[in-house]
């Protein structure tokens, strides 16, 4: 049995970029932050939460609330929501993430689960959005369960595990990504990375890259046939 975990922004859906501008909006917003760096990936954890939580201490010397977080999240919603109606185009799926999940959620060898450093709400939004259906993927964990990626990705292992009374050996677990973040988290825990070629990832040269969801298959089954 192999897990195939997927990253959401960028992997799934192509909303990376309206995700930034209005998660920037909605911190100004809620938090009245301002001239702090909007280039996401140089903080410790790209992650929603663990970026709050690092700008929170930064500025304030503690972290947010649970009432603060639920505020952010609420007008980041808002924004996402209001992004879409102006800019459907910024919320379109990745070319062929949606039939790709469902081919491999009908595979018996596999069990698919989702990983993301954003929020539950708005990653279900822009799912919905891009027309991705998510029904058969066996488990999902979002910013709300940990500050780091890596935990992040923990967190869907065990709820899979747990849900199919399974526990694979780590050579049979693969995360698809599309940042530097995504590869060192699954360096952290031990299991394989599968990337989406990009310019965030153009400079690492050892690992599977794919351009078209058509590869993917291909390269599940030389991780097979290797592991």
């Amino acid at each position: 049995m192999k897990y195939i975990i997927f990253d959401i922004d960028g992997t799934l859906t192509n909303t990376t970029e309206i995700d930034d501008l209005c998660f920037t909006q909605a911190i100004a917003a809620t938090f009245n932050f301002s001239d702090f760096n909007t280039n996401y990936g140089h903080y410790e954890n790209t992650t929603d939460s663990g970026i709050l939580n690092q700008l929170s201490i930064e500025r304030r010397n503690r972290p947010c609330t649970v009432t603060e977080i639920e505020n952010f999240i609420d007008c980041f919603c808002t924004l996402l929501e209001a992004a879409y109606e102006k800019q459907a185009g910024h919320f379109q799926e990745i070319p062929k993430a949606g039939k790709i999940i469902d081919t491999l959620a009908r595979n018996e060898d596999l069990r698919i689960g989702l990983a993301t450093g954003g929020w539950k709400q708005s990653a279900l939004f822009k799912l919905q959005c891009a027309g991705i259906n998510i029904e058969e993927c066996s488990a999902a964990s979002f910013a709300q369960d940990a500050f780091a990626r890596r935990d992040i990705i923990s967190h869907t292992i065990e709820k899979m595990n747990k849900r199919h009374n399974e526990s694979p050996e780590l050579s049979d677990i693969i995360y698809v990504g599309d940042g530097n973040w995504d590869y060192q988290a699954t360096q952290q825990l031990g299991i394989k990375f599968i990337g989406i070629d990009n310019k965030k990832l153009a400079h690492i040269n050892d690992i599977v890259k794919i351009s078209d969801y058509d590869e993917l298959e291909q390269h599940i089954g030389l991780m097979t046939l290797t592991s």
